[in-house]
C-alpha cells in the first residue's frame, strides 16, 4: 500500500505523464494535417449544423423533387465516401455500367464527395458524378465542408443537406445533415415530424452512423443521447433502415426491425472494411429489400 506521503508523487507522475502524452497527439495531428489543404480557420468558422438546417428550412436552396419510376418495381443504389482527392480517381467508372447492368433507375451519395474539398475536387466529383447519367440525390459530409466555401459549394451543386424525398408514392427517402457529427435539435424536431408519415416505408439517409456494427468507436454519432434518441425514434415510427457512409465499408447490424448499414464506399485505395461496393435497394410486390454489392 503506498504510504499518505507518496500518493501526490503518484498522482503528480501521472499528470506529468498525461501532460506528455497530450503534446504526442497535438503533435500527431498537426503532422497530419500539415498534409492536408484543410483550411482550419473555415473548419473552426464555419456554419454549424443548426445554422445549415435552418437555411434549408427556409427554402433556401429549394427542395429535390421526385424522380420518375416505375411505381411497382424500382432500384436504387446508396453509396459514401468517393472522397475525391488531387489525383482526382474514384471507383464511379465502375459504377457507371452497374447501372445500366443492373438497371438502376437513381442513386443516393452520402457525403464525403471530396477529401479536401478544393475548388478543383469539387469540380471533378460533380462531373463524375453527372456522368453516370442517371438522377441522384447527395447530403453532406465533414470532408465537404474543409474549405470556407465549402457549404456553400456544396448547396450550389446538390442543393438541401437535409430534406425528404418521396418516390413513386412508395417511399419516403429522409436525408439527415450529421457532417458536423451531430443532428442538433432543430433538425431532430423536423426529422420526427417527417417520420410521423406513416404512408410509406421510410429510409434515412445521412454521413454519420449510429454505430459501427463491431464495437463502439469514435466514428459514428458523437452523443450518446442522441444515438439513444435515433434509435427510440426509428423504432416508434419503423424506418427500414439508417443508411450512413463515413465508415470506408460495409456494416450491418439489425435491432428489431430496423437495419443500420454502413453503405460501402467508392473511396480510393484501401478501405476500412473490405472493398468498394454500394447498397441496392429494390422496391418490387410491395416490399423493400436490400443487397451489398462489391465492386471487383
Amino acid at each position: 500500500m503506498l504510504s499518505r506521503s507518496s500518493r501526490p508523487q503518484a498522482s503528480s507522475f501521472k499528470l506529468r505523464a498525461s501532460i506528455r502524452g497530450l503534446r504526442f497527439a497535438v503533435c500527431g495531428f498537426w503532422l497530419v494535417f500539415c498534409a492536408c489543404e484543410w483550411d482550419f480557420w473555415a473548419i473552426a468558422t464555419r456554419p454549424t449544423v443548426e445554422d445549415r438546417v435552418r437555411e434549408n428550412l427556409s427554402g433556401e436552396p429549394p427542395a429535390h423533387g421526385p424522380v420518375s419510376v416505375n411505381p411497382d418495381s424500382f432500384r436504387f443504389a446508396v453509396f459514401g465516401d468517393p472522397q475525391i482527392g488531387h489525383d482526382y480517381r474514384s471507383s464511379l467508372a465502375r459504377f457507371t455500367q452497374e447501372t445500366a447492368d443492373r438497371h438502376i433507375d437513381f442513386f443516393c451519395a452520402l457525403g464525403d464527395l471530396t477529401n479536401d474539398a478544393t475548388p478543383d475536387e469539387v469540380d471533378s466529383i460533380k462531373a463524375q458524378l453527372d456522368r453516370v447519367g442517371i438522377p441522384y440525390y447527395a447530403t453532406i459530409g465533414n470532408h465537404d465542408l474543409f474549405q470556407t466555401d465549402g457549404w456553400q459549394r456544396f448547396k450550389e451543386n446538390y442543393g438541401p443537406s437535409c430534406y425528404p424525398v418521396v418516390i413513386a408514392n412508395r417511399i419516403k427517402l429522409i436525408f439527415l445533415d450529421t457532417a458536423d457529427g451531430t443532428l442538433g435539435p432543430t433538425q431532430f424536431d423536423w426529422f420526427e415530424s417527417e417520420l410521423q408519415d406513416s404512408r410509406f416505408t421510410k429510409v434515412v439517409l445521412t454521413h454519420f452512423p449510429v454505430f459501427d456494427g463491431d464495437r463502439p468507436i469514435m466514428w459514428r454519432l458523437a452523443s450518446d443521447a442522441e444515438r439513444v434518441k435515433v434509435q427510440s425514434l426509428l423504432e416508434r415510427y419503423e424506418v427500414f433502415a439508417w443508411c450512413a457512409g463515413h465508415i470506408h465499408g460495409l456494416r450491418h447490424t439489425q435491432v428489431d426491425s430496423v437495419h443500420y448499414l454502413t453503405c460501402g464506399a467508392m473511396a480510393p485505395g484501401t478501405l476500412d472494411y473490405g472493398n468498394p461496393g454500394y447498397l441496392l435497394f429494390t422496391f418490387a410486390n410491395d416490399s423493400l429489400s436490400w443487397q451489398f454489392v462489391e465492386l471487383n
